[in-house]
């Protein structure tokens, strides 16, 4: 069981794109304590009456389901907690808004929510954090964040607002931060994506203590991390397999709560899932290859899980991935191919390097579909044991004619982002590489 002394521990669906089924939403609550979790929180981006039509109430059978999730967590011991994103269209001073924000959370707190996520992040008319109307907009939020800390509290003494600002991922001052932690209500919780330096702030690829600690020392207040670990919004139906990894030792002691923003696919969160789980349970002691293996194998059988873990290496979380940081992206596992033209022996020693590692791989999916697994994980799982399989055959034979088969590799690999499934970016950009060096 769980010795952290982290208070929130959990799953956001948070994602752009298509949301998670009903009975996937049962599912992951059901299963949230194994994985040393205590919350869900409701906020897909792209359900009109969470965002566009916060305003709006939901209709009677979508509301039906939102008593069904709220039971279910009765039961199991867990939180369920509903997120509203109304930034775009509420106007601070029309009391007929704020009566309709209220009334909204009023409904969810009947359900037994008392965590209420205020998402101001992404609006469509932005603004720059470090001016004039940077600590303007930090007043007009924080204002309207303690009134409803205010509201909520006379509904439910044990409610707690926790509000993404418009300026989220940075533990660095500026004026609108600045400005919104000084006047916020010191019983608000503050969301943050990304605390660090030399990482991408919104997918960062490590989240360290030194940068939550910061966060707190500069803003007096502990940070609620969303954890875009595994998702990214222009990869939607890319299966991102990298172990929950880069994240500091000492987050449970600093931090107020993290929640895992995962992937559009349910079923493809379910080992990143556990391994959070399991450096949730033990943040110092935590291994995440060893927690892949584990969770990969309970997902699909011992037969199946080296296939597993061979799908988890090719298709990584690569954004996290940079040098030295024992991270890797999906291009690592495939020699370097170095600047400028590659000609006679160079040639020849780079395409015997990449055989020795694809060819193995030629006949990846016939031996995915011919290992014992659970039928939905296989119908899950084969469209990218093909995708791999393809692209293993498309390089082997390009290595076998380059001078014929350029237009025809790229052709079989570099395909549209929009496509239904995917392969990584840098495997796509690899073979670009390959084609242009020859």
């Amino acid at each position: 069981m769980n010795g952290t002394t982290l208070k929130y521990r959990g799953v956001i669906e948070g994602f752009y794109g298509p949301m998670w089924a009903h009975e996937e939403r049962l599912h992951l609550i059901r299963h949230l304590r194994g994985w040393n979790m205590n919350l869900y929180i409701y906020a897909p981006r792209d359900d009109p009456y969470h965002r566009f039509l916060w305003d709006k109430p939901y209709p009677a059978d979508e509301m039906q389901r939102f008593v069904e999730l709220a039971g279910a967590a009765r039961e199991e011991g867990v939180q369920f907690s509903y997120a509203i994103s109304p930034g775009n269209t509420f106007e601070p001073g029309n009391s007929a808004h704020r009566d309709a924000l209220v009334g909204k959370l009023k409904t969810f707190a009947d359900l037994g929510c008392t965590l209420f996520p205020i998402l101001y992040d992404d609006l469509e008319a932005g603004f720059e954090p470090d001016s004039t109307t940077g600590e303007q907009q930090a007043e007009r939020q924080a204002k309207l964040m303690n009134g409803l800390q205010e509201s909520l509290h006379r509904i439910c003494p044990s409610a707690t607002v926790l509000f993404a600002p418009t300026q989220y991922m940075t533990a660095d001052k500026s004026r609108y931060l600045c400005r919104l932690h000084q006047r916020l209500d010191q019983r608000i919780q503050t969301l943050v994506t990304g605390v660090d330096a030399g990482t991408d702030t919104v997918c960062p690829r490590f989240i360290s203590d030194q940068g939550a600690e910061r966060y707190f020392q500069n803003f007096g207040r502990r940070p609620f991390f969303w954890d875009n670990f595994n998702v990214r919004d222009n990869s939607v139906n890319t299966l991102h397999w990298s172990p929950y990894s880069g994240r500091g030792a000492n987050l449970d002691t600093i931090c107020s709560g993290i929640v895992l923003n995962p992937q559009n696919i349910y079923l493809l969160n379910l080992p990143v899932f556990g391994c959070m789980g399991d450096y949730l349970a033990d943040p110092r002691r935590y291994n995440p290859q060893t927690s892949m293996a584990r969770h990969v194998e309970h997902l699909m059988g011992p037969d199946a899980a080296p296939l597993g873990m061979t799908l988890s290496r090719w298709f990584t979380a690569e954004w996290f991935a940079a040098p030295g940081d024992g991270m890797l992206s999906s291009e690592a596992n495939l020699p370097a191919i170095a600047g400028g033209k590659v000609t006679g022996p160079q040639r020849k020693e780079l395409f015997a390097a990449i055989r020795a590692v694809l060819e193995p791989l030629c006949d990846f999916k016939a031996r995915f579909i011919r290992s014992p697994m659970p039928p939905r994980v296989a119908a899950t799982l084969v469209a990218y044991a093909n995708l791999l399989t393809e692209y293993a055959q498309a390089m082997v034979e390009f290595c076998d004619a380059p001078d014929t088969d350029a237009a025809r590799l790229l052709e079989r690999v570099d395909r549209p982002e929009t496509e239904c499934f995917r392969l990584p970016f840098s495997l796509i950009k690899y073979a670009r590489r390959l084609v242009n060096a020859i």
